[in-house]
């Protein structure tokens, strides 16, 4: 974008777009939004794809300045208030392509808006892990014997009773872990459920999401490592020099550019809305996490 000269116009659309789709990125990392619509989400992207459309129109409009960048081997002329290349560019396309990548990924495990409701209820209901006795065995206590990934331990199906806020109720729990002898009556197990929905499910296993994704900790061992790495060596491939160049709009350059990211968005739109194509909503998404490299690409190729 064209934040370095040219009028005031193209400089105001240029940051409007930047600053409103890094804001929608970061609100799809941080799970502002834990279900469909996406509100803001989807509030900021739009709002960044009109900044870009303006940005073009006002681009057009200028009165035409001779292109300093059209040879490669020549140095970009520095200009008033420009100051020449700006060297926080190589971090704000090499890091940016990277997190717009992992956010796009993860609009794919948005949860339905039903799901999304069910937690949220849950969340107000109390839920949580709580311990509760064991007041008989029902069935008899499966054995699993010891293999090379496990030692041996025992599922037993108990009825437990949960102390809900409305009264105690007895309630079956299927394949509760034990590892040295089965359960038995009289024993404290550790159980998820809400105290304050004695109607929702009683489970061994936590069923409730309260972090939001940019915190989880898998996200932290398997994809954030990841993203910092790409984006270094994004980064380390671009020089200041090169991408100054393209804050000067060029149709063949930046339109088809904007158009794969206007497509990426549009793919994402039916998670984000909570809505089917076809049948799909996750795929489309999964297909959109590609688009800002492909983007990136077409740049660098036309360029």
């Amino acid at each position: 974008m064209d934040t370095s000269g040219g009028s005031a116009a193209t400089r105001i659309c240029g940051w409007g777009m930047v600053v409103s789709a890094g804001a929608a990125v970061g609100c799809s990392l941080a799970g502002v939004s834990p279900y469909p619509p996406l509100v803001w989400e989807v509030a900021l992207a739009g709002a960044s794809a009109l900044f870009a459309v303006a940005w073009a129109v006002a681009s057009c409009r200028k009165p035409k300045e001779p292109d300093h960048f059209g040879d490669r081997p020549r140095k970009p002329r520095a200009r008033r208030g420009s100051g020449g290349p700006n060297a926080a560019l190589p971090y704000v396309f090499g890091f940016g392509i990277a997190l717009a990548t992992v956010a796009a990924f993860l609009v794919v495990f948005t949860p339905s808006t039903a799901r999304g409701q069910w937690e949220e209820r849950m969340l107000a209901a109390g839920y949580g892990e709580f311990e509760v006795p064991v007041v008989r065995v029902s069935g008899e206590p499966e054995f699993v014997p010891e293999g090379q990934d496990n030692d041996a331990y025992h599922l037993t199906d108990v009825v437990v009773r949960v102390p809900f806020a409305a009264g105690p109720r007895e309630v079956l729990v299927e394949g509760m872990y034990s590892a040295s002898e089965p359960l038995a009556p009289g024993a404290e197990v550790a159980v998820y459920y809400a105290p304050g929905a004695p109607d929702a499910p009683v489970t061994e296993h936590d069923q409730v999401e309260e972090d939001a994704l940019f915190l989880s900790f898998a996200l932290a061992v398997w994809v954030w490592p990841w993203v910092i790495i790409a984006g270094v060596i994004m980064k380390s491939q671009m020089e200041a020099s090169d991408l100054h160049r393209l804050r000067r709009f060029r149709p063949a350059v930046h339109l088809p550019a904007l158009g794969i990211l206007f497509a990426g968005l549009v793919l994402l739109l039916p998670v984000a809305l909570g809505f089917q194509v076809a049948g799909y909503d996750q795929l489309p998404a999964f297909l959109a996490s590609f688009t800002p490299a492909l983007a990136l690409t077409w740049v660098v190729r036309a360029s």
